[in-house]
């Protein structure tokens, strides 16, 4: 006798009782597979932000590895027109007054104008020199103006010339410029004529004209002549470059240069709130509510742990300083019991008053600073390959696997849920055989002599 639905033969709801049956074994375990997925997630977000803050901290850092953002100095020229500034931490505060008596200018020199700038000027060679360094061209017989111009600006010995070709109304000529100003800087061309006098017409001697003559820049500081090939003028005044851009020697400016305080104090400001904000970042990753009885991601994790050890030990040592020792504390940086910085601006003031050189130092000086030590402890977390790149690797190793424990427990409750249907179907069909042969028996015994059926 075969069955044609499940629970025909012994009444019973089959397909209720399997389902119950599989879900007691599979809903304890898929809670516990959620579970653990959730974990690794929240470990995979707090780590993205653990690293967001790292890098965000390494950021205000980088502004403190470099001397020159300690030791600032702010520039002003009034609103001259003449010349612009800047000024290194060497350069010393004070007023100075400029005149720019000329700039400089670059060497031009052009050939003679011919009426078509294509047809072919001769066949030879040009030699061309700019402060002693010289290199050649080979003309062909078919070269036009702008076949040597490009020949000329692509030589690969190409010392500092630039050909460029100046259509007008006498016709077209080659000009040749230097590429830098000066009169070191003076362009000389010599034609070799090799077939014809074509190249010799027009560049040879006698028949070159000055564009533009070759001049230095002339600036007056204080009363006292500077001389420069460029219009960029270098440590005339001692750790300032001035960049000229107009001449006119009745005119004169001021140029001032103080040391820039207030940049000083943004950029340690930057640091302690970076460092703040890194404190409460890790505090919240790593805390335990006891209210609701929760962890946060990373609480415990040994990372976080190595990370708040490592930077609340750089911060409180010393650094060695030309022999005098120097802490944050010394500079007005001071912290509460939470291991959160705040800034004495009175102490911090001072310290930049009195010795900016020890601030420098504190957290600047090559290794040993605060800043370079706490750069480089923040840069094995966050580089490629680093520590955190490392977790996150393991992390996905570790859902990976979770991943494949799913498919393989799914296959098993699938294999389990096909076995209890088997079973329970098979003693459907010895329930349903039994009852078939039970009332066969029953009728068989009815109709026995004597048997008086009950009514």
């Amino acid at each position: 006798m075969a069955l044609t639905a499940t629970g025909i033969g012994s009444g019973l709801d089959i397909n209720t009782i399997v389902g119950v049956l599989v879900d007691a074994e599979k809903l304890p375990k898929e809670a516990l597979f959620d579970k653990t997925e959730q974990t690794i997630e929240s470990k995979v977000s707090g780590i993205g932000t653990l690293k967001s803050k790292l890098a965000t901290f390494q950021d205000a850092l980088e502004k403190l590895t470099d001397p020159d953002s300690l030791n600032i100095r702010k520039v002003s020229t009034g609103d001259s027109i003449y010349f612009g500034a800047s000024a290194d931490k060497t350069a010393q505060t004070g007023n100075y007054q400029i005149q720019v008596e000329q700039l400089a200018s670059s060497h031009k020199i052009a050939g003679t104008n011919v009426a078509d700038a294509t047809s072919a000027i001769g066949e030879g060679s040009l030699d061309l020199s700019v402060n002693g360094e010289a290199f050649s061209v080979d003309i062909e017989d078919t070269d036009s103006l702008e076949d040597i111009a490009n020949k000329i600006n692509s030589a690969d010995d190409n010392s500092g010339i630039t050909a460029t070709i100046i259509k007008s109304d006498a016709g077209s000529r080659l000009v040749f410029s230097s590429d830098e100003t000066g009169t070191d800087n003076e362009v000389s061309v010599i034609a070799n004529d090799t077939a014809g006098s074509g190249l010799n017409d027009m560049f040879g001697s006698g028949n070159l004209t000055t564009l533009s003559d070759a001049k230095n820049s002339i600036v007056y500081i204080d009363g006292q002549k500077v001389t420069s090939q460029s219009n960029e003028v270098k440590d005339a005044i001692v750790g300032v470059t001035l960049s000229l851009t107009e001449a006119d020697m009745s005119k004169t400016s001021t140029l001032r240069i103080e040391q820039d305080d207030e940049s000083v104090k943004e950029n340690i400001q930057g640091f302690v709130d970076a460092y703040n904000s890194l404190i409460d970042s890790v505090s919240d990753l790593s805390k335990y509510d006891v209210e609701n009885e929760e962890a946060a991601a990373l609480q415990g994790d040994s990372m976080i742990r190595s990370i708040e050890s490592q930077m609340r030990s750089a911060i409180s040592n010393r650094v060695d300083v030309g022999g005098t020792t120097v802490a944050l504390y010394d500079i007005g940086i001071e912290t509460d019991r939470y291991g959160k910085l705040s800034i004495n601006d009175d102490k911090l003031d001072k310290a930049i008053n009195d010795d900016m050189g020890l601030i420098e130092g504190l957290f600047a000086s090559p290794d040993i600073g605060l800043a370079n030590r706490l750069d480089t402890m923040v840069e094995g977390y966050v580089k490629t390959g680093g520590l955190i790149d490392t977790r996150n690797n393991s992390l996905t190793s570790e859902k990976s696997r979770l991943d494949d424990q799913r498919d393989a427990f799914s296959l098993k409750m699938d294999l389990l849920e096909a076995r209890l249907f088997k079973q329970f179907n098979a003693m459907d069909l010895v329930v349903a055989n039994l009852n078939q042969q039970s009332s066969g028996l029953i009728n068989s015994l009815g109709s026995l002599p004597g048997v008086v059926p009950q009514s």
